[in-house]
């Protein structure tokens, strides 16, 4: 044994955990702390800040797409309003998924732990090589810095994630849920293009909508698989929120399907699944206050250890660690704001159609702003975590958020009068 041992022959007890094992990706991910993901100053701000936008375009655009999905069977009760609370909100819907679902796959397409943690000397000299030949467009590892902003770079994602120790998981659930947005849309775009026959409309949107339907189940499907939904009762807020992604994908799915022969339903259906959606991007919101920045589909970012203190803020002297649970409600505030406004400028731009003067212009401009204030202080909240302690900043901080709290209750307010008075008419 001992000659054995020399020669470097030794095998260790049965069960013992070796070198090989310890290495294999699965293992890789998971036994690696803050440090290893999180390297520096720039990849926590990178992170931080996609894993925030997808998040808020999630729960904003879930929000249009509640309203607007329980709006569509009240076509004869609405009248005028039918449109400016239907089809109008379900584009800002779409832009708004189209927006989140793109920066996931950017979030994994261009992931990156700062640094190569493993590989051979070959295997760094052919990333080398790589990286300095003219066919970039063939092949990527990652120690190329460069930045790409085409979603369907599979090949790219998936040897990146690999390289950290990560499977491919996490890109496979950005491009589905990617890709069911853009069925969702070819399916508006045939609704709002002019001259399109009727039957060829129905025929592309019950089709696409199937399509996109069955993405999105298949994306919470991949969701709860990270979050290990079916396999253990954890039960946090990831796990609550890829069950969440998955039964609404299942009920787009099943809607859609009615859709060919029950439309009330369908719509009702599409309505249900946007409630849980919404409730699901809600989570996000509070994962990312808890700074789990990998959010529902990209597990492995989450609990990650804590550091002592993070880089920016030991550089700044800030003893503040997280985002407040206020901040949080904060961010609700502002996307309902956000959407309440569009519609109540949707309808009064209809109105101005109707009556093409300056005077209704106005209105509609007035109304828009609330939403522009909204955005402007969702950025505002991405840099700024928490109310500043000094004078006065403190109190102008504070007095924002009042003012934001007044013009989301206007908005509010607004936007049930439209539809109460639109309804008794």
């Amino acid at each position: 044994r001992y000659l054995a041992w020399r020669q470097g022959q030794a095998i260790g007890a049965r069960g013992e955990i070796t070198g090989e094992r310890l290495t294999r990706p699965e293992h890789v991910a998971a036994n690696r702390g803050f440090g290893y993901w999180y390297p520096n100053v720039q990849e926590w701000l990178w992170k931080r800040t996609m894993s925030y936008w997808i998040a808020v375009t999630f729960f904003e655009g879930s929000i249009f797409f509640t309203v607007s999905s329980f709006m569509y069977n009240q076509k004869e009760a609405l009248g005028d309003m039918f449109e400016p609370l239907t089809l109008c909100g379900y584009c800002a819907g779409k832009v708004l998924f189209i927006a989140c679902t793109y920066m996931m796959c950017l979030a994994t397409v261009n992931f990156s732990i700062g640094h190569s943690g493993s590989g051979s000397k070959q295997e760094t000299a052919d990333d080398e090589s790589v990286c300095n030949s003219d066919s970039v467009a063939e092949s990527i590892e990652p120690d190329c810095d460069t930045f790409y902003l085409w979603p369907y770079r599979y090949g790219t994602a998936i040897r990146r994630l690999a390289g950290a120790g990560v499977g491919p998981l996490p890109y496979y659930t950005a491009i589905v849920y990617f890709t069911g947005v853009l069925c969702f849309t070819l399916g508006l775009v045939a609704e709002v293009l002019p001259g399109v026959p009727l039957h060829v409309v129905t025929i592309v949107l019950n089709y696409s909508f199937l399509c996109g339907g069955f993405l999105f189940a298949l994306g919470g499907f991949t969701e709860c698989l990270q979050n290990r939904t079916f396999t253990s009762l954890e039960m946090d807020n990831g796990w609550w929120g890829a069950l969440g992604n998955f039964v609404g994908g299942c009920c787009f799915f099943v809607g859609a399907v009615l859709a060919f022969s029950d439309k009330y339903s369908s719509q009702n259906l599409y309505g249900v699944g946007s409630l849980i959606y919404m409730v699901s991007s809600s989570l996000q919101i509070v994962m990312w206050k808890d700074e789990q920045f990998g959010l529902i589909f990209f597990v492995v970012l989450n609990n990650v250890g804590e550091p002592d203190r993070l880089p920016a803020r030991a550089a700044e002297g800030d003893d503040v660690q997280s985002f407040s649970s206020r901040g949080a409600l904060f961010v609700h505030i502002c996307c309902l704001c956000g959407a309440m406004s569009t519609y109540n400028f949707n309808i009064e731009l209809t109105r101005h159609a109707q009556v093409a003067d300056l005077r209704s212009l106005q209105i509609a401009f007035n109304e828009i702003l609330p939403c522009v204030f909204a955005h402007l202080m969702l950025m505002l909240t991405s840099a700024v975590m928490r109310m500043p302690k000094a004078a006065p900043f403190r109190q102008l901080y504070f007095t924002l958020r009042l003012l934001m709290i007044a013009v989301t209750v206007n908005s509010v307010l607004t936007f049930w009068e439209f539809v109460s008075h639109s309804i008794q008419d």
